[in-house]
């Protein structure tokens, strides 16, 4: 039985399902809430209904379980959860429920940037659940992946549909390493099925691209509309203030700010050279991706 934490999220029910359609036998965990759990059973797939608060929620869900894969995150979150109670407090309630079960691997979901001394509180919290997973005594893969290209995608065309503008934090100019979901997919099937990944930190991207390549797609594609910008003085500005009044907007803001020192670039070909068989899903075929649904 394979554990998917967050597996309603975006990464979370594609993996499901291409698990599902290799015959592997799937538990799901999440909260039902900021993304619905199905209104029918799947085939292959078992929901459990929990949240990552509770230390007994979360040993139900590893319950004979011989492998986990944590790909929830509390950086998109709203309300419900952040960074410090999703990423690295709930990954540790996770981890140490997985060790009492008995759990064989577990395949942690991380971010390129991820250090103990990162400039985002989210990438501090990734690396505590990593070294907290190292030092769990099961066997571990941590796939540290780019910006989700999907993620960015939909959230810079959405005023586009309301406004004629697609949004872009910052200059647009500094260049950003992305991962599409199905390449995070991807990069968790190896994990699970490929012994050769355990014990070892993957840095895994899809494409890089400044933000104005995703916008000026996403106009060519819409053949309408203009680009509708902050400026870095106005994300510094969101980022002081915007905390008390929305936390998640303050996160935003400062991620656009460490997204625009370029630190959010690397390589991608580096890891991606070991595999060749899996093929990159980038951003054109992402958007035609998007378009067809």
């Amino acid at each position: 039985m394979i554990l998917v934490v967050g597996g309603t999220g975006r990464l979370g029910s594609r993996l499901t399902g291409e698990l599902v359609r290799r015959g592997a036998s799937v538990r799901v965990m999440a909260r039902g809430e900021s993304q619905p759990f199905p209104r029918k059973n799947v085939d292959g797939v078992e929901l459990v209904r929990g949240t990552l608060a509770s230390g007994k929620d979360c040993g139900r869900a590893v319950a004979g379980c011989s492998h986990v894969v944590f790909a929830a995150s509390g950086f998109g979150l709203k309300r419900g959860g952040n960074p410090r109670s999703v990423d690295r407090d709930g990954a540790l309630r996770v981890i140490d429920a997985a060790s009492r079960a008995g759990v064989e691997h577990v395949v942690m979901m991380s971010m390129h940037g991820a250090a103990p001394d990162a400039p985002l509180d989210f990438l501090r919290m990734k690396y505590a659940a990593e070294e907290a997973l190292k030092a769990s005594g099961m066997a571990w893969t941590v796939i540290r992946m780019g910006a989700n290209l999907e993620q960015f995608l939909d959230s810079m065309s959405q005023p586009l549909h309301t406004k004629g503008r697609v949004l872009v934090f910052g200059s647009g100019r500094a260049p950003v390493t992305f991962t599409s979901t199905p390449d995070a997919a991807a990069a968790v099937r190896l994990a699970l099925f490929s012994p050769s990944l355990r014990g070892r930190t993957v840095e895994w991207g899809s494409e890089t691209h400044p933000f104005n390549t995703l916008a000026e797609a996403i106009l060519a594609d819409a053949g309408k509309g203009s680009i509708q910008r902050i400026p870095v003085a106005g994300l510094r500005v969101m980022a002081a203030v915007a905390g008390t009044i929305s936390p998640f907007m303050a996160r935003m803001a400062r991620a656009a700010l460490w997204m625009e020192s370029g630190a959010a670039a690397f390589d991608p070909a580096v890891e991606r050279a070991a595999f060749p068989e899996i093929p990159v899903i980038g951003l054109r075929e992402s958007l035609d991706r998007i378009r067809s649904t």
